[in-house]
């Protein structure tokens, strides 16, 4: 017990508070008043449990230097400075991340913000990086680079003030969410930006996997503190390498992207050929599939429910999709020789281009096109078509850089089990098809509905993701 309090104290576990700009910035509504009656706690359970019960106040959508201060003037309204536990400023679309070394800039030269930091926060900044919503605005590449970039550029700006910018990584179960091999992701991770902490989320997804034993555990936390240790020792390094490069990559992957999400056809594609619709009726998740009073795109829909209707139907499009068409792109342009000499000098690259092989590697387009055929009308083909055209640009290009004759060759034991465990999933998607062919013209008998939640619960086991 004792060997307990002197680790964890007699909180045992921080929790971070989180909320949407929109909600802090409109001063006014039942959800307002009642974020702002929880602030008021915050000193009462600090003083019973302890000042590190509450972490971070996590702000999610941010956008502007002023949607953190607006925060941070509600939180000095209700309690003292010395009670305000750190504000974390969640950046997290494409947009957002090209000018967050402004937000971070203007916020650091808010002189009452300064002196917050400087007075109650030991000079240190927290940022949390939304690997999500990114993702589904703008694909894996250009997710993953316009992250990559921001740590640097906020960084260097934290450097210029005096503040340790520290991050906090908003991974999710998916590749298309950030996730990924634990110490691949800390190493591969800007030169010089992990300096005293850093932060990540585990869904609760991969609890099982990865900590459901003291031995699994162990070994996971070993390969982050090894990461970490191993990176942490580096100086910044502002001049990205091959930036003109993967900048190109990025941009060409964020068009094909783009020009797929867009095109008219696609939400009623997703709704139709996915089980998306079924997601509420399962006991998973904390919040709404989609967002309210948003327009019927994919901006309607929250990122976990993306993920997951597209995987469900054995596509993983989320994690590759415009990969194929910018790596084709580089390729012809500089020659296979060039790309492969950048790609063998950038671990950034390295981990990405692993991260999206074992991602299509998990697609199985032969049963998403059981779906399409079982569930849609015949016009709706052209969408599936393109996904397989930009599957086999993904599949062409990665072999060609990794000089190869099959994906994954590098890696027989995770190709192996994969294609084992597709044995499994492959009557589950059957059983699923089946009953979303016979509740699309009738409804389904209480055993048949039990039957399908069952199958969707299976697949996203089988598949180890849910979004």
């Amino acid at each position: 017990f004792i060997k307990y309090i002197e680790q964890f104290e007699f909180h045992g576990v921080s929790l971070d508070i989180r909320q949407n700009s929109s909600i802090i910035n409109s001063k006014k509504g039942q959800l307002f008043a009642d974020f702002k009656k929880l602030l008021k706690e915050i000193p009462t359970l600090q003083k019973i449990y302890g000042k590190k019960v509450f972490n971070s106040l996590v702000l999610s959508m941010t956008k502007s230097h002023s949607d953190v201060l607006a925060l941070f003037d509600l939180s000095k309204e209700v309690m003292p400075y010395k009670n305000i536990p750190s504000i974390t400023p969640l950046i997290e679309e494409i947009n957002d991340l090209n000018k967050s070394a402004e937000i971070i800039e203007r916020l650091l030269k808010t002189k009452r913000y300064k002196n917050f930091l400087n007075n109650y926060m030991n000079n240190s900044q927290e940022v949390m990086l939304g690997y999500s919503d990114s993702n589904k605005d703008g694909g894996i590449i250009a997710s993953q680079w316009n992250v990559y970039k921001a740590q640097i550029s906020m960084f260097e700006v934290g450097v210029n003030n005096n503040v340790n910018i520290n991050f906090f990584h908003g991974r999710g179960g998916t590749i298309s969410r950030g996730g990924g091999p634990t110490y691949d992701s800390i190493m591969s991770q800007p030169q010089g930006t992990i300096s005293s902490q850093i932060r990540y989320t585990e869904q609760g997804e991969v609890i099982s996997d990865k900590y459901s034993t003291p031995y699994l555990a162990y070994e996971n936390i070993k390969l982050g503190v090894a990461a970490f240790i191993n990176k942490s020792s580096s100086e910044i390094q502002t001049k990205l390498k091959h930036e003109k490069f993967i900048d190109e990559l990025s941009d060409q992957s964020y068009k094909k992207y783009r020009e797929f999400v867009e095109q008219d056809g696609l939400i009623n594609y997703f709704e139709t050929s996915t089980p998306v619709n079924l997601l509420s009726t399962l006991n998973i998740g904390s919040r709404p599939s989609k967002r309210s009073g948003v327009q019927h795109s994919i901006e309607n829909y929250r990122a976990i429910p993306w993920v997951f209707g597209w995987a469900q139907t054995r596509n993983t499009l989320t994690g590759w999709y415009g990969s194929g068409t910018a790596l084709q792109h580089v390729i012809e342009k500089y020659g296979i020789e060039e790309v492969r000499r950048i790609y063998n000098n950038s671990e950034f690259l390295k981990n990405l281009i692993s991260n999206i092989e074992m991602t299509i590697f998990k697609s199985d387009l032969k049963i998403s096109k059981l779906y399409v055929n079982s569930l849609l009308d015949k016009e709706n083909i052209t969408i599936y078509e393109k996904i397989v055209n930009e599957s086999n640009l993904v599949k062409t290009g990665i072999k060609k850089i990794k000089n190869t004759n099959e994906l994954l060759s590098d890696n027989k034991v995770l190709k192996n089990t994969l294609n084992i465990r597709n044995a499994y999933l492959d009557p589950l998607s059957l059983i699923q098809i089946t009953l979303m062919q016979k509740m699309k013209n009738s409804t389904l008998a209480d055993e048949e509905k039990k039957a399908l939640l069952l199958s969707i619960n299976g697949l996203a086991a089988g598949l180890r993701n849910t979004g």
